[in-house]
């Protein structure tokens, strides 16, 4: 497993030295963030810079190639200016999932009101509603599909449990204890996936059904 505290703090010394005062914010999200982080995990890297050009890019991506486990990097990369214009509906689960090593990223984001947390909900959930209907019809057998679509659940679950309750919760273990039994028992799916992998393939219909249930009730809801 990768020291993900070590990991980003040489990332952040390598960008401060290299961008300067034009480096405003580092983080990091994803699994590691959520000391969820398994073998294959991607490190989530957040990166903002005041603004970000090709330049910016390739010199980002040589920075990257220095660091041990490079391979494993992933994340985000953007200017100040975008992120103050950037659809709020996104920026609530962004801000709530990154831990910061670098900066203060409150100050970098728009005022998040519930009207954009319940935007970012339904939009999730239309999302999720789509992909169910559109994969049950062409694509009923792969596998991955359908393993996406229940680890997309995670999040919108957070969400969901942040509109009832004003709090965030961090893992997916934490987060069981908050929820309905349909709630619960496609978190379980997600966090069990190994166990379920092989029944759901012998009638994945059953599984289609639950995300389909599940993304009309939010869809339909009055939050």
């Amino acid at each position: 497993m990768i020291n993900s505290d070590k990991w980003m703090a040489e990332l952040t010394d390598k960008l401060k030295a290299h961008f300067k005062n034009r480096l405003l914010f580092t983080g990091l999200q994803g699994s590691y963030q959520r000391q969820e982080a398994h073998e294959s995990s991607d490190i989530d890297a957040v990166i903002i810079l005041d603004t970000v050009s090709i330049d910016d890019l390739i010199a980002y991506r040589k920075i990257l190639s220095t660091i041990p486990q490079n391979d494993k990097a992933c994340g985000f990369i953007g200017g100040r200016q975008e992120l103050i214009n950037w659809p709020k509906h996104e920026l609530f689960q962004f801000k709530q999932d990154t831990l910061s090593y670098y900066g203060v990223l409150d100050t970098l984001l728009p005022t998040i009101e519930r009207k954009d947390i319940i935007d970012s909900v339904k939009i999730s959930a239309s999302g999720l509603y789509h992909t169910c209907c559109h994969a049950a019809v062409h694509t009923p057998l792969d596998i991955d599909a359908i393993k996406d679509m229940y680890k997309s659940a995670f999040f919108l679950l957070r969400a969901i449990c942040y509109l009832r309750s004003g709090i965030y919760i961090r893992t997916k273990k934490e987060l069981l204890a908050q929820l309905t039994d349909h709630e619960r028992e496609i978190l379980n799916i997600t966090i069990n996936w190994n166990s379920y992998s092989s029944t759901i393939m012998t009638n994945t219909d059953i599984y289609f059904d639950l995300i389909l249930r599940w993304s009309k009730e939010i869809l339909n809801a009055d939050f």
